[in-house]
């Protein structure tokens, strides 16, 4: 009858210890994932636009913080998320100045790949650069 109940025991530890080692490790992982990290920090020379992607880890809600800043001319700002080749949802466009740096909070809900792009107005010609600063924290 002793054997019987240590053998219980012994699962019945088993089962607690594994079930712990897998709640760490999953809360480990959501944890790295939602810690605050820079996905871009970027300056480019713009001539007509340039893109950034970037894939991110979603439990409920996520916020996504955006500064962008243009030396010289005008830019437009889009984030946005695509969750199949047809089916796009866009989150900001908005218009820069080079007066002003533009910041947006975000909030996402889903998993996946997330697209910024920032593009030159087209009042100002091909021929003209401006250099923009993006920063992208989540």
């Amino acid at each position: 009858m002793k054997k019987k109940y240590k053998k219980k025991k012994y699962k019945l530890t088993l089962a607690i210890f594994l079930a712990a080692v897998i709640v760490s490790a999953v809360s480990a992982y959501v944890y790295d994932q939602y810690i605050p990290r820079v996905l871009v920090a970027d300056t480019q020379t713009v001539k007509e636009s340039h893109q950034w992607q970037f894939d991110l880890f979603v439990l409920g809600n996520r916020n996504v913080n955006i500064a962008v800043s243009t030396a010289q001319y005008d830019v437009y700002v889009t984030f946005w998320y695509q969750q199949n080749s047809v089916a796009t949802t866009y989150l900001v466009r908005k218009q820069v100045t080079n007066i002003t740096q533009a910041g947006f909070n975000v909030g996402v809900q889903q998993s996946g790949t997330y697209h910024l792009i920032v593009q030159k107005t087209e009042q100002y010609g091909e021929t003209v650069t401006t250099i923009v600063h993006v920063e992208v924290i989540s």
